[in-house]
């Protein structure tokens, strides 16, 4: 008897210590589990606030092991996730737009009845083609052919008749050159371009501002339409793509905490049962010992229920280890998991990264826009009010910037701005700020800098710009910028602190322009 004794306390303490295995096991997949989560959050970090709130609360709940509120927050992430679908409709929406303007136009420039049919066959394909990016391409490309047509410069399968343009007509063909250069623009930065097409499309952006001709019409578009193949399936795809494979892992992560739950609720019922038995087969143990008289009877009963009670640990260890190779199995395929969606994440979150740069700069110089100023000037402001660091801020406005637009045209404008920016760019020192505030006025922020010395740095700025040789069609342009500076100052708040340097910049004007005025301390 005393052996079989010996013999149920070591298996009851093997059982106990093999208990303690599995809920570290537990633990370690639940770790695992809130890493998984963990990745999401930081993949899809910035993209919405809303689906940002909800992977935070995922990653709580996990870490408190809440598993009544999962349910739930998962079915919420997956309405954020169809949300952010339809969010990419408004792009596409204006791209319709731009693609309808542009056979508008082609429609204006020739009337014939056989070019108006075929450019309406195509404009009754924008809709589809914008859907699905594969198709953009080859619909430009036949644009590409009207136009080319139409301009002499391509063959066309209706008469060569329909499409001649008298040149009685240059100033509408120069007319519609300068409409399909602003058009064209206007679709190169909706593109989502990748790394390897950036500078391709900075160079075609930089020709198709020096003005469309005839002869170079048809290697822009050409151009155009290897920048649509580059982007096509590109960034939207990629997210896309990350979307539903986010919705697979969030499916995979709730099937795991179903089953875990599972397994667990089946295991507590089962140490119950176990325990249950034990007791009752070692009380029957002692009621035998005590109301027993005969030993060898005793020992029978005795005997009997040691076996039974073997019986019950042997068939408990089965199920643990059943168990545990379905933990196992789930805990290798999460592990899977977690690297598939640490590989993605680091892609969507350099993609995010780039997409973010691009939401911070403006498009047409290139500089910082007014959302870049607005965090850079709430930083040095909240820098002063801890620390005590001056800092200045600098407005400037080019001078008769209408006069150049109406006499010049739009895309030299464009390119007066572009190059005032790289001017201003080149002659700042390096810890100043540069950005494009809006329309022709920029801003400049100079960190630990007083009032006069941002007088004289700005005054750099305006030299070099009344120095640049800008011309038109070999003819001397006058460009030339008016500033106003300010200082921080007790009690300024940055709209405070723009107000005072954009009266300054209003003194500058009056005052006869291109130079600059600091703003009153008063």
């Amino acid at each position: 008897m005393v052996p079989d004794q010996e013999n149920w306390k070591r298996k009851y303490t093997e059982l106990t210590l093999e208990v303690e295995r599995k809920q570290q096991s537990e633990e370690r997949y639940h770790e695992q589990l809130r890493s998984l989560v963990d990745h999401l959050s930081l993949g899809m970090n910035g993209i919405s606030g809303s689906l940002d709130t909800e992977l935070t609360q995922l990653g709580e709940v996990l870490k408190e092991q809440n598993r009544k509120r999962i349910p739930s927050i998962l079915r919420q992430i997956k309405k954020e996730v169809g949300q952010l679908d339809m969010e990419r409709q408004s792009s596409r929406e204006l791209l319709i737009r731009i693609l309808h303007r542009w056979t508008q136009q082609l429609r204006r420039a020739n009337p014939a009845p056989s070019v108006a049919n075929l450019i309406g066959s195509i404009d009754t394909r924008v809709p589809e083609a914008t859907e699905h990016l594969y198709a953009l391409a080859e619909l430009i490309s036949e644009l590409i052919e009207i136009q080319a047509g139409m301009l002499g410069n391509g063959a066309m399968p209706e008469s060569d008749q329909d499409f001649e343009l008298n040149s009685s007509q240059d100033s509408d063909i120069e007319t519609l050159g300068a409409s399909m250069a602003a058009e064209l623009l206007q679709m190169i930065e909706l593109l989502q371009i990748p790394a390897e097409g950036v500078e391709q499309a900075r160079g075609l952006v930089l020709e198709i501002e020096q003005g469309i001709t005839l002869e170079r019409l048809p290697a822009i578009l050409s151009s155009l339409v290897q920048l649509v193949r580059l982007a096509n399936g590109n960034t939207q795809e990629d997210f896309e793509n990350y979307l539903l494979t986010l919705n697979s892992q969030l499916s995979f992560v709730q099937q795991f905490l179903e089953e875990s739950r599972n397994d667990e609720l089946s295991a507590v019922q089962t140490h119950s049962q176990l325990d249950s038995q034990v007791r009752r087969d070692v009380r029957n143990i002692h009621r035998s010992v005590k109301e027993s008289e005969d030993l060898k009877t005793l020992k029978q009963s005795v005997s009997q229920q040691l076996a039974s009670i073997v019986r019950a640990m042997d068939s408990y260890r089965q199920q643990e280890q059943e168990r545990e190779t379905r933990l196992n199995r789930r805990y290798d395929d999460l592990l899977t998991k977690v690297e598939q969606m640490e590989l993605e994440t680091s892609k969507v979150k350099a993609r995010m990264q780039e997409e973010q740069l691009r939401a911070r700069t403006d498009p047409l110089t290139g500089l910082p826009n007014r959302t870049s100023y607005d965090h850079h000037l709430s930083s040095e402001h909240e820098r002063w009010q801890r620390y005590g660091t001056q800092f200045s801020l600098a407005v400037g406005d080019i001078d008769f910037f209408k006069k150049i637009n109406d006499h010049l045209g739009h895309l030299a404008g464009d390119r007066v701005l572009r190059l005032v920016a790289k001017v201003l760019k080149h002659n700042l020192r390096s810890n100043d700020f540069i950005a494009r505030y809006g329309g022709e006025e920029f801003v400049i922020l100079f960190p630990s800098t007083g009032a006069e010395e941002a007088l004289q740095a700005t005054e750099k700025l305006r030299q070099a710009i009344a120095d640049s040789p800008f011309n038109f069609k070999g003819e001397r342009v006058e460009v030339t910028l008016s500033f106003g500076v300010a200082e921080i100052r007790d009690a300024d708040d940055p709209e405070a602190l723009f107000n005072r340097a954009d009266q300054a910049l209003y003194l500058a004007k009056q005052q006869g322009r291109n130079q600059t005025q600091v703003g009153g301390k008063g």
